[in-house]
């Protein structure tokens, strides 16, 4: 392992962001599909924490540059992403300072490593019934592994978006029609627009708001997609169904074929997700999993073991996963480990 920390002549320490990209075991880690890789620079980044920056600004160029490219047109999709992002919103603009040299290896790289939702296919599967004009040019914003990020879109629209979440805006957003794609989860503020229809899209499902809260949920673990309305009205689409939802209701449905199933919901719980605040009281070992898993948007598994009896309380404010995990172990005697984006919770006593 300790070869890794010399690649290519040069010290990863004098890494910049275009040095990690092209780095074939960095993007392994980004794409947690190596769990040494993923390993080793977890633990390097512990040790060189000034690295992070740049390795944080690499890891956002790939999972751009995995959207936005196939492998039939990479030498075209890579010219329109440079484009794009060169024009757009300067917060989350992403400018790749790659030399002509180095083309050929960064574009094997993403396609190599091309994550599964590839604009080629993807986009066109999701967008079949609501075709966009000029689908290839688009922002990306993508929310990290325990933290929100907060976005305003063009037309005064809000969106909360939670962890290990991406949310794709097309450049024709805000034109004639208001339409989003998103995997994971998210809250939107639907600011009202006359003749805008403003629908996100998740896999085959869509919903359409006007002047309207709302919060959608499909991360890839989920067995089902979530819809909870907390204000206004929405209409959801799956296929030939559809179904209006009212303030304080909830549908869940199967990902790939409809199955509507319609309830109320908490309100008071999604206004403290809003608002940031977690809290626990009298958790057991389950409620705490499945809070972390609802909160963080992480699939969590509670392995075999001893647990004492747990009823946890405590109160957390916009606080990341891991300083919540660290006061949780530590309290009730339990040690977490995560894992190809997958936290895994264990007893001390096992």
């Amino acid at each position: 392992m300790a070869s890794l920390y010399k690649m290519a002549g040069m010290d990863l320490q004098q890494y910049k962001a275009e040095d990690f990209i092209l780095n074939d075991s960095f993007v392994r880690y980004c794409l947690r599909s190596s769990e040494s890789d993923v390993q080793f620079w977890e633990s390097w980044l512990e040790r060189y924490p000034h690295k992070k920056a740049e390795a944080e600004k690499a890891r956002q160029w790939l999972f751009t540059l995995g959207l936005r490219l196939t492998p039939e047109e990479k030498e075209t999709e890579f010219g329109k992403l440079k484009s794009a992002i060169a024009t757009s919103d300067k917060t989350t603009a992403v400018v790749i300072p790659i030399h002509r040299s180095r083309w050929k290896r960064f574009l094997r790289i993403a396609a190599a490593f091309m994550l599964p939702v590839a604009i080629g296919g993807w986009w066109l599967a999701t967008h079949r019934h609501h075709p966009v004009t000029n689908p290839e040019a688009y922002t990306v914003y993508y929310a990290g592994d325990s933290m929100r990020r907060n976005i305003q879109l063009a037309d005064g629209s809000r969106v909360i978006l939670n962890a290990h979440s991406i949310l794709h805006v097309p450049s024709t957003y805000n034109t004639q029609q208001r339409q989003l794609a998103l995997e994971g989860e998210a809250l939107f503020e639907v600011a009202k627009a006359v003749n805008k229809p403003f629908i996100v899209h998740m896999g085959n499902l869509g919903v359409q708001a006007l002047g309207t809260t709302f919060k959608a949920r499909a991360y890839s673990f989920d067995e089902k997609a979530t819809v909870s309305l907390l204000d206004g009205s929405v209409r959801i689409t799956q296929v030939q169904d559809s179904l209006e939802l009212h303030p304080g209701e909830q549908l869940t449905t199967g990902k790939q074929t409809p199955a509507f199933n319609k309830h109320i919901f908490d309100s008071n719980k999604e206004l403290d997700w809003r608002n940031g605040r977690l809290s626990f009281n009298n958790a057991s070992i389950n409620d705490i999993a499945q809070t972390l898993e609802y909160w963080y948007g992480i699939k969590v598994i509670i392995q075999p073991g001893k647990y004492k009896p747990i009823r946890f309380n405590g109160v957390f404010k916009n606080k990341p996963l891991n300083e919540v995990l660290a006061a949780v172990c530590f309290v009730n005697g339990l040690e977490s480990v995560t894992k190809n984006d997958t936290l895994f919770i264990l007893s001390t006593k096992h």
